[in-house]
């Protein structure tokens, strides 16, 4: 693609985005899946974070920097708010769920423009609020599409434990009050 943009002189006047929608697969219609999420829980279908934490690559020749990483959370919706205020058309008066990533792109040192993140998917759904994340009815992907669900809540810290292995509900139930019903 990069090269027929260059060839077409496309290359300085086009933003390439790339980025999943969730998770490897481990279905039998993907002859057992494809991808692989390293030492995150999930995959598709779950909002663990093998399901939902996907890397994104933007570029934009002579308007992003080049070869940097950011590690701030972002979401898919905060693509429509970005790519608005690139092409200069007014989100005025529109109700977003997402945030311009604009500042945060440019300036890899900024904050995510989330404080708080929410999911749904079938019956589960999730909150994330900083480290601390809520999640009710999980699904746990597993091979040949025999997934389960973890049902009632599931409370993990994923600086603590990124691959969300251990439910935090019992340890913690004040913090999982305080956190989510603020």
């Amino acid at each position: 693609m990069r090269t027929f943009l260059t060839i077409q002189g496309l290359d300085e006047n086009t933003i390439v985005i790339f980025q999943s929608d969730n998770g490897h697969s481990t279905e039998v219609r993907t002859l057992g899946g494809g991808g692989y999420c390293g030492d995150y829980r999930g995959g598709k279908f779950s909002l663990f974070e093998g399901g939902i934490r996907v890397p994104a690559i933007v570029s934009w020749i002579g308007h992003f920097p080049e070869g940097e990483v950011r590690n701030q959370i972002a979401m898919n919706v905060d693509w429509f708010p970005t790519i608005a205020e690139l092409c200069n058309i007014s989100t005025g008066g529109l109700e977003l769920d997402g945030k311009n990533l604009l500042p945060l792109i440019k300036e890899g040192t900024l904050e995510s423009p989330h404080d708080v993140l929410h999911f749904d998917f079938e019956k589960q759904w999730a909150v994330r609020y900083g480290d601390w994340k809520l999640i009710s009815d999980a699904i746990d992907v597993l091979p040949n599409d025999k997934n389960k669900v973890l049902e009632g809540l599931y409370f993990t810290n994923l600086k603590k434990n990124p691959s969300e292995s251990e439910n935090l509900k019992d340890k913690y139930p004040a913090k999982g009050q305080r956190t989510f019903n603020a």
